[in-house]
């Protein structure tokens, strides 16, 4: 994707490594939120002149203030009617509760992913995190329990995992697309409005 003058996003985990990969230049970085559903680096620090992602909980409007050109909102647009997920992921994220998510490498060690454990995940609860928390290392030598993780989802016995950010108390809803981006729009210019009469 590239963006206005043929800039191309970059995503970072810590705005110190667009710092040391050469791209302190740019006004294309996106630092993931550990609050954030998915993967991400924590702790993070530091702010972003470009693209700041930004959790539903910060909101557009705080990510603007905060000198970022725009904001990634993911959680938020599973939860509407064009999004390309089962609907049990949308009905999941619309009632679930912040305090139900978790960041962990579990699940991508069950799925056999490539993501480095260094960027662990946030997700809703879940049966194999229930079961292997704190038993990664264990989890990651045993083909026959990441095999069965596979299996399950596939047969349907064991959820998927559902991405989603901490500010999902915040979703209760299912729009449209569009009537979703209208309305964090309108959001976002109210906020700004009244930000610049103080």
């Amino acid at each position: 994707m590239l963006l206005e003058g043929g800039c191309q996003p970059v995503t970072v985990g810590h705005l110190s490594h667009s710092l040391v990969a050469g791209f302190h230049h740019t006004d294309t970085r996106q630092l993931p939120d550990v609050t954030c559903g998915g993967h991400g680096l924590a702790p993070m620090g530091g702010s972003a002149g470009g693209a700041l992602t930004a959790a539903v909980c910060n909101g557009l409007a705080a990510a603007l203030a905060l000198g970022a050109a725009g904001a990634l909102i993911g959680t938020r647009f599973q939860a509407t009617v064009e999004a390309l997920v089962d609907p049990s992921i949308s009905k999941a994220i619309i009632e679930g509760h912040g305090e139900d998510t978790e960041r962990s490498t579990v699940l991508d060690i069950a799925r056999g992913s490539r993501w480095p454990s260094k960027y662990p995940a946030r997700t809703l609860g879940h049966p194999y995190l229930d079961q292997w928390r704190g038993r990664e290392d264990e989890l990651g030598a045993d083909a026959d329990a990441k095999r069965a993780y596979q299996n399950g989802v596939a047969r349907g016995d064991l959820p998927s995992p559902v991405w989603a950010s901490e500010a999902i108390d915040l979703i209760n809803d299912l729009p449209s697309a569009a009537e979703l981006v209208g309305a964090l729009a309108a959001q976002a210019e109210d906020a700004l409005a009244r930000a610049g009469t103080r």
